[in-house]
């Protein structure tokens, strides 16, 4: 049937030439891009399919970064241990010379200077080695500063060994501070000739064991120094930089001071805040008044003195007033040792955590590289020396289990060298098997997409043939109409 409002033969071939069209747009898009997936509408589960592969592959490739740089982290460590091992080859080498019984003391002091050196080269390497803003071989224990009063120190800085005599320079600056906690305490010194008096004292300036200031009978030690009465201590001693509070004032009314006659283990005694205190007394305050040797500031006898709580309730400060020098030695029961976090924070090893695995909807796996202090503190070589026959047994037995910790140190990161080595080749191979495989799902078949696009544009040319031969139809009505 032929019509003139509708051209059935160029509908359809129209319809034809679209269709060629859009398949002709994919070709082109594809042989552009070289990709056969180029948005959803092309295969919509090979997208999802091919996006997880790539998360994949970019996940393992930045895993085998890391594993990288855990293994240069190992490697570095590793070669300071072997430095580390050197020196204390050396060091029992040493240890053994010393041992030799034809050294002098001379000679053991000059072997012994090396030794120390060599401690100091290890503690170099220790604080040293450094990768990634990281210091494997540091403490991972360090000695952090005491919190100071002020610029006093608690006193377990001052004894540090419980029952062992220090030695101390009199004044009238405060020796230490007793700490809040701390329970039987005994604080003992030998004042060697000159009058050392032992004092104490709450940070708000009440003198609770020592000898007077004020009074008619005024001590000795403290005329010497200048204080005779309540404003020159409140100014000389009870200052913030002494470790006293903010505002303290000399206040003398629980003084306890010696009973009727000297006595080591306490010749009086006294309670404050739930303390209970005993005192010995001033020893040169019991002497002969006919000599004059009574409170002159040296004693004939009794060069001892010695202070006791049970209980510390509350911060305390030993102050030990005089002209000479003086031992003393300290016992505990409980004595806190309260600690101060530097402005600069320590250097110290810490747990180093490796991205061993990352794959796609999987949990991410992670294994650790433990600390490996090389400190001479957690090798047991801190205060060791070779000047003494019983040094040197403790050093040599202290330097072998110095190395052996250093070799299983070696060990370790050898280890971890050979796994992350192994995690790497599988990583490598896998990342190529999963590109070859999402190649096939998401790349262009350059073959195929090419026959498609010459299949294709003959198709075309020949519908621009039909679609001219169709669009002469309206022309042969014409035609019917003029014959």
């Amino acid at each position: 049937m032929l019509t003139i409002n509708h051209n059935e033969f160029a509908a359809l071939t129209n319809k034809s030439m679209q269709n060629s069209s859009s398949v002709l747009g994919q070709v082109i898009e594809r042989l552009s891009s070289g990709s056969r997936i180029n948005s959803a509408k092309d295969d919509a589960a090979g997208q999802a399919i091919a996006n997880r592969m790539t998360a994949n592959v970019n996940a393992d490739s930045v895993v085998s970064r890391g594993l990288s740089d855990a293994i240069s982290y190992a490697q570095t460590a590793e070669g300071s241990l072997g430095s580390v091992s050197d020196l204390l080859i050396r060091a029992k080498s040493l240890a053994i010379q010393a041992a030799n019984g034809t050294l002098s003391d001379a000679d053991r002091a000059s072997v012994n200077t090396e030794y120390q050196q060599i401690l100091a080269g290890i503690t170099d390497i220790s604080e040293q080695t450094e990768i990634f803003g990281q210091y494997p071989l540091a403490t991972d224990d360090p000695d952090l500063p005491p919190a100071l009063l002020g610029n006093v120190q608690p006193i377990k800085n001052r004894f540090p060994v419980a029952g062992q005599s220090y030695s101390f320079t009199s004044g009238v600056v405060p020796l230490a501070y007793i700490p809040a906690g701390a329970t039987s305490i005994t604080i003992s010194i030998d004042s060697l000739g000159q009058d050392d008096d032992l004092q104490l004292f709450t940070r708000d300036g009440k003198h609770l064991v020592g000898t007077p200031i004020n009074g008619s009978d005024p001590d000795f030690t403290w005329v010497s120094k200048g204080i005779t009465d309540d404003a020159s201590a409140t100014a000389s001693l009870l200052t913030s930089a002494n470790g006293f509070a903010s505002g303290a004032s000399y206040d003398d009314s629980q003084l306890l001071q010696g009973g009727a006659s000297w006595a080591l283990n306490g010749s009086a005694s006294s309670s404050y805040n739930g303390m209970n205190i005993s005192y010995s007394g001033d020893g040169d305050r019991y002497e002969d008044t006919a000599t004059g040797d009574y409170n002159n500031g040296v004693i004939q006898s009794n060069p001892l003195e010695q202070i006791t709580i049970d209980n510390v309730t509350e911060d305390l400060i030993v102050v030990v007033v005089g002209n000479g020098s003086f031992t003393s030695k300290l016992t505990w029961g409980v004595l806190p040792e309260p600690e101060a976090m530097p402005a600069v924070p320590p250097k110290q090893s810490r747990p180093f955590d490796v991205v061993t695995s990352a794959d796609f909807g999987q949990q991410m796996q992670t294994d650790t590289l433990a600390p490996t202090p090389t400190d001479i503190k957690t090798l047991g070589l801190k205060n060791t020396t070779l000047l003494t026959d019983g040094d040197i047994s403790v050093t040599m037995n202290a330097l072998d289990a110095a190395l052996d910790k250093v070799s299983a140190y070696r060990s370790h990161y050898g280890a971890k060298i050979n796994r992350y080595e192994s995690n790497k080749a599988v990583l490598s191979q896998q990342s190529v098997d999963t590109q070859s495989a999402r190649s096939r799902i998401q790349d262009a078949d350059y073959a195929q997409e090419a026959s498609r696009l010459a299949q294709t544009q003959i198709l075309q040319q020949g519908q621009a043939a039909v679609m001219k031969i169709a669009n002469q139809t309206p022309q042969m009505v014409l035609a019917l109409l003029q014959s």
